[in-house]
């Protein structure tokens, strides 16, 4: 057998080996395209998912008004309408107030609003804030410690997604929570007026 193959490549012309070279390589091309044409596929795919695809964060943030409330905030920032949105937290969620730890206020538990209920539909850029207290009060309640919330919903597509967010209080701990602009202006205002009503009581 192995002289019957040995005499028929020996057979071949230049030609029949310059053509087989081509077809090897025509194959070989041919599955090489098909692979990066299946890869740009996939990746354009993703690339439309992510145009159309929600994405839900929760975050712990200072409120601008309020420079000594720490809130919960969740938003969509994603591009496509998140829903069913439900949430759980590794603690049981409560509020807490103080400026110092020594704060004698006991917590709250958090029994309403969308930790608890969940959100029926969060659309692109939309977002739900909840007072979750002050840092005084807040880290005598949880410490140092990060609570864990986990977020589920689905697209209007019917893709499911879940992720998982870390809030706490201690990186928030000496820190520069400045007075937002408008609210400097509010008040520069109101002292206006407390002025000049005093200077008229003088008259």
């Amino acid at each position: 057998m192995i002289e019957s193959i040995s005499t028929a490549f020996n057979s071949l012309t230049a030609a029949d080996i310059a053509s087989l070279l081509v077809s090897v390589a025509l194959v070989v091309l041919t599955a090489v395209l098909a692979r990066y044409t299946r890869t740009l596929a996939i990746e354009a795919k993703k690339a439309r998912e992510l145009q159309t695809s929600p994405n839900v964060i929760v975050t712990a943030v200072h409120d601008e008004s309020r420079p000594t409330i720490i809130m919960l905030v969740v938003q969509n920032i994603g591009n496509g309408m998140a829903l069913d949105v439900s949430f759980m937290s590794s603690v049981p969620l409560q509020k807490a107030y103080g400026i110092s730890e020594d704060t004698k206020r006991e917590p709250q538990p958090i029994d309403r609003g969308p930790l608890v209920t969940g959100i029926p539909a969060l659309g692109p850029g939309e977002s739900r804030k909840m007072d979750w207290g002050q840092p005084g009060g807040l880290f005598k309640l949880v410490g140092s410690e990060a609570v864990t919330i986990e977020c589920k919903y689905t697209s209007q597509e019917g893709q499911n997604y879940s992720g998982m967010f870390k809030v706490d209080i201690e990186s928030f701990m000496m820190t520069n929570a400045n007075e937002s602009m408008p609210l400097r202006t509010v008040k520069a205002l109101e002292d206006i007026a407390d002025n000049t009503k005093k200077a008229l009581s003088k008259l």
